[in-house]
């Protein structure tokens, strides 16, 4: 190889490193434009929920009415199966904006729609796209390796309830029950959340691609170097993550959003004192004060699962809460403050432990993330369903408290498998 070569081989090298190091700016500014973007779409999730189940409810039935959540939930549990097995379809930046779309143009077609049975099925696509999305989403972030990841997730979840708290807003000055002017914003706002992920993701791929021409670079000047470099990047594991330690994500979400359909069913009926709505605010408000400055308390593999624990600890209290003292108003807003502190502790942090293992294990990250959405939507949606079932077992047998007592018990157990069995199949993959 001639020297005129090397030198250019060399000036491309320092070429790409000079973008590497120009890259942490722009990495925060990316990972900001899918922070506004997610925000923008949580803000026309609560927009569009509380009215299209209550107005489907008037019309229709409760059950009808809960048809359109779970169809919405079965479209991510299928989506995010979908982005396991079909890598492509969710983690090519024009995917995922297409995916996105395809949920904004489907839940704007329900303003359209006059049948129930229609409107069920156009949310399973709305989730088809909001399932195949979101792992994608967050494949997009880990590959800001300059940023840490805890700080990555816990800044999403605050981001998720920021746009909540905006969409209660929006809903407040929007005119009752004008459903196509709900659903043109909340259109506008699916659209504006595709642009900033597409031009974000672009932004991502391009210096990926730098960064991988950079090291190819170096493996051609610097034989010794790049021979230690892969072997610092070899993975260290080939082995899966288990089923029960992806299931115990599934659990925690299954008893984590029962409460949302729990609550509204009964507070009017307990607790009628308090606004219905007063659980979801308190639960977006504390997350949104709490997230960040829990999550960067945890920093290694042990303390997140701690956290995990400390979450399962906090639906206990929440669920035992409400089964010794649910008749006071003020013991349902507590035990709301508890469940959102639940989801405080343990949604990033489960999140990061699957990072981790993608970063040190041969799986492919944006699989992993698919799994993962995939799991806490089979817990969504199985959860919402036993929200209501419960409820109805609880009146039927004359036993108010049992959905409690049930969760109670149901939490209690995961928070003691938490402490050895959870991290123990873990750290066997």
């Amino acid at each position: 190889m001639t020297a005129l070569t090397f030198q250019k081989i060399d000036t491309q090298s320092s070429r790409s490193h000079m973008q590497i190091q120009s890259r942490p700016f722009n990495s925060v500014f990316n990972s900001y434009l899918i922070y506004v973007g997610v925000a923008l779409a949580s803000a026309g999730v609560a927009l569009y929920t509380p009215l299209i189940v209550s107005e489907t409810g008037k019309s229709f039935s409760g059950t009808w009415a809960a048809s359109i959540l779970f169809g919405l939930n079965l479209g991510r549990v299928i989506g995010s199966h979908l982005g396991s097995r079909y890598p492509g379809l969710a983690n090519h930046p024009f995917s995922v904006t297409a995916n996105i779309l395809l949920e904004g143009i489907a839940l704007y077609c329900m303003a359209y729609l006059q049948q129930a049975w229609a409107l069920a099925v156009f949310a399973l696509l709305a989730g088809l796209g909001s399932g195949l999305s979101f792992p994608g989403l967050k494949n997009y972030l880990l590959k800001l390796k300059e940023l840490d990841q805890a700080s990555l997730f816990s800044r999403l979840a605050f981001a998720i309830r920021m746009g909540l708290v905006l969409g209660y807003l929006i809903a407040g000055w929007v005119p009752n029950h004008s459903l196509k002017i709900v659903f043109l914003i909340v259109l506008i706002t699916f659209i504006a959340y595709a642009i900033f992920m597409l031009y974000a993701m672009r932004a991502i791929a391009r210096y990926e691609a730098n960064a991988n021409a950079a090291l190819a670079a170096q493996r051609l000047t610097e034989n010794t170097a790049a021979s230690d470099a892969r072997k610092l990047a070899t993975p260290t594991s080939s082995a899966r993550l288990p089923i029960l330690f992806l299931l115990s994500n599934a659990v925690f979400w299954c008893f984590a959003v029962q409460p949302m359909i729990g609550f509204s069913l009964h507070i009017p009926k307990y607790t009628p004192e308090i606004p219905v709505s007063t659980p979801f605010w308190l639960a977006a408000l504390v997350i949104i004060f709490f997230q960040i400055p829990v999550s960067k308390r945890a920093v290694r593999t042990l303390e997140h699962f701690r956290f995990l624990q400390i979450g399962y600890a906090c639906l206990f209290a929440s669920f035992a809460l409400m089964l010794v003292a649910g008749n006071h108003g003020i013991s349902v807003i507590a035990s709301a403050i508890l469940l959102s502190f639940g989801q405080v502790f343990y949604g990033p942090s489960f999140d990061v432990l699957i990072a981790r293992h993608a970063n040190r294990s041969s799986e492919d990250t944006g699989k992993l993330m698919s799994q993962q959405i995939f799991y806490q939507s089979v817990g969504t949606m199985i959860g919402s369903l036993a929200g209501g079932v419960l409820f109805d077992l609880a009146q039927t047998v004359h036993m108010p408290s049992l959905n409690w007592l049930l969760l109670s018990l149901g939490s209690l157990w995961m928070m003691v498998l938490s402490k050895n069995k959870i991290p123990a199949l873990y750290r066997k993959a």
